[in-house]
C-alpha cells in the first residue's frame, strides 16, 4: 500500500510543478518517486494496511514482483522520454502525472483479490493512457488514436462490468477467494461461464491478443512514442499479472473452460500476430503486431499454468520490454531527425549510424528467439514447460509462428544493413542518449546470459 501512497503523492507533486512554473523538474521528481516506490517493495515496507481494506487487496509475491518489474520499466521508458519531450515544456509535469497515476492504476490491478478493485485499477490504469494517447493536439493521427483508444477501451470495461455482475449474481460475492469457495462447493453453470468469459475478453484485450487486437496498430502508430513504449510494455504487464490473480484465485474450480479459451486465443493470437507483420512497413505498426504475436507465446505459459509460471513470464516480459523500449528510442530518434518511420525508409541506415542499427539489431534478435540473447531464453522456458504439460500442438505452432516472425526482422535487419549505395543521413545523438542506448544492449544482453539470477530476483521479492 505503501507503494500505491508514493507514487500518488509523487503524481499530485508533478502536477503542481506545472502551476508554479517549474516543469523542468518534473522528470527528475517523478523518476525520484519511481525509486521510492521501488525501494518500499523490495524493502517489504508495504505499509501493513490489508485489515484497513477488508481484503479487497493483496500484497503478496505476485503483486510485488510483477509491481517491481512495472515500476524498473517505467523508470526505463520515463529516461528515454528525456529525449523525446525534449522540446515539449508547456505540459510536461501533467504528462509525467498521468503517467505516475496510470502506474498507481496498475498496482492495484496487480494486487486486486476483490472484483471491485480490479475493475478500479483497469479504470485508474486506462483513464490517463486514453489522454496521453490524444495529448499531441496538432496531430491528427494523435487525436484519432486518443478517440480510437477510448471507444474501445470503454467497451472493454462494459465486457468487464458486465462479467463481475453476473459472477456477483451467481456466489453474491466479489472476492476471489470466495468465488472459488462458492465453484468448489456448488459447482458451475453456464452463466457462471458466460461472466468469466466476459471478463476474460475485457483482459483479452488489455492485453491485445486476438481477437480484440485491432486497436493497438493504430493507436500505437498515432499515439505519441513515449506512450507508445508504455502501452506495449507496463499496460500489458499490469493486465498480465491481473489475469494471472485471476485464473489462479478464483477460476480455480471451472479451469477447463478457461484452459480452453486461452488455448485458442493464444493459437490465432500467435498466428495472425506473426503472419500480419510480414505486410508492415511503417515501423510502429510492425512493433505492434510484434507485440500481439508475443501475447501469443505468453499466453502458452497460462495455458500451462503452474507454480513457476509467473516467474517464466516476468522474466519473457522483462527482456521483451527493455528490446521493446530501445526499438521504440531508435524510431523516435530517427524519425525526429529525418521523418523516417518505415522499413523501407532504413535502407543504409548503418553507413552514418552503427550505434542505432546495432541497438535495432540486438532488439529485433532478441524479438526473433536467438541466442544468448533475453528473447531465446523466455520462448526456451515458455515452451519447455508447455511440453511438460503435455501441450505438444501448442509448442508446434508457436515453433512455426516464431520462425515467421523471424523472417519479418531479418527483413528489416537487410534494409538497415543494406550496400547498395543508399545510405541514410548521419542522425545526432547526445551523450545521454549514446548511453541510453548502449545500456540498452548491455541489458538485453545481460538478461540473456544470466536468466537463473533474473527469475531469483523476481522470486524473492
Amino acid at each position: 500500500m505503501n507503494t500505491i501512497i508514493v507514487l500518488g503523492i509523487f503524481a499530485i507533486i508533478a502536477m503542481y510543478l506545472g502551476l508554479f512554473n517549474l516543469k523542468r523538474y518534473a522528470l527528475p521528481v517523478s523518476l525520484i518517486g519511481l525509486l521510492l516506490a521501488l525501494g518500499t517493495i523490495l524493502t517489504k515496507q508495504l505499509g501493513n494496511f490489508d485489515g484497513l481494506l477488508y481484503g479487497m487487496v493483496s500484497f503478496d509475491n505476485i503483486s510485488q514482483s510483477y509491481g517491481a518489474v512495472m515500476i524498473i520499466i517505467t523508470c526505463l521508458i520515463f529516461v528515454a522520454s528525456r529525449f523525446y519531450y525534449k522540446d515539449e515544456i508547456e505540459h510536461l509535469g501533467d504528462i509525467y502525472a498521468l503517467f505516475l497515476f496510470s502506474l498507481l492504476g496498475g498496482i492495484v490491478l496487480v494486487s486486486f483479490q476483490n472484483l471491485v478493485m480490479l475493475f478500479l485499477g483497469v479504470e485508474i490504469l486506462s483513464i490517463p493512457l486514453y489522454i496521453l494517447a490524444g495529448s499531441n493536439r496538432r496531430n491528427v493521427n494523435a487525436n484519432e488514436a486518443g478517440l480510437k483508444y477510448f471507444l474501445l477501451g470503454s467497451f472493454a470495461s462494459c465486457f468487464l462490468l458486465l462479467g463481475i455482475t453476473i459472477i456477483y449474481g451467481i456466489t453474491a460475492s466479489f472476492n476471489l477467494t470466495t468465488i472459488a469457495e462458492f465453484i468448489t462447493a456448488n459447482g458451475d453453470s453456464l452463466l457462471l461461464y458466460v461472466g468469466c468469459l466476459l471478463v476474460l475478453g475485457a483482459f483479452i484485450f488489455k492485453i491485445s491478443a486476438v481477437p480484440f487486437h485491432f486497436w493497438a496498430p493504430d493507436v500505437y502508430q498515432g499515439s505519441p512514442t513515449t506512450l507508445t513504449s508504455y502501452l506495449a510494455t507496463v499496460g500489458k504487464i499490469a493486465a498480465l499479472g491481473a489475469l494471472l490473480r485471476f485464473l489462479n484465485i478464483g477460476l480455480q474450480g471451472i479451469e477447463p473452460v478457461w484452459h480452453h479459451a486461452l488455448w485458442i486465443v493464444a493459437i490465432i493470437t500467435m498466428v495472425v500476430g506473426s503472419i500480419i507483420t510480414l505486410s508492415q512497413d511503417n515501423m510502429k505498426r510492425l512493433l505492434a503486431y510484434t507485440g500481439i504475436a508475443n501475447i501469443g507465446f505468453i499466453l502458452t505459459a497460462y495455458v500451462a499454468m503452474d507454480a513457476e509460471s509467473h516467474s517464466y513470464i516476468l522474466y519473457y516480459f522483462f527482456g521483451y520490454s527493455i528490446a521493446t523500449i530501445a526499438a521504440f528510442s531508435v524510431y523516435s530518434t530517427i524519425k525526429n531527425q529525418t521523418g523516417v518511420d518505415t522499413i523501407s525508409g532504413l535502407k543504409g541506415l548503418i553507413t552514418n549510424n552503427r550505434l542505432l542499427t546495432f541497438t535495432l539489431l540486438i532488439a529485433m534478435l532478441s524479438f526473433a528467439g536467438i541466442p544468448p540473447l533475453a528473447g531465446f531464453f523466455g520462448k526456451f522456458f515458455i515452451f519447455s514447460k508447455a511440453l511438460k504439460a503435455g501441450e505438444i500442438m501448442l509448442v508446434i505452432v508457436a515453433v512455426i509462428t516464431s520462425l515467421i516472425s523471424a523472417f519479418n526482422y531479418i527483413r528489416l535487419m537487410t534494409h538497415t544493413v543494406s550496400n547498395d549505395g543508399t545510405a541514410m543521413q548521419k542522425i545526432n545523438l547526445s551523450v545521454g542518449q549514446r548511453l541510453f542506448f548502449v545500456s540498452s544492449i548491455i541489458f538485453v544482453v545481460l538478461i540473456g546470459l544470466f536468466p537463473d539470477a533474473v527469475m531469483g530476483f523476481f522470486a524473492g521479492i
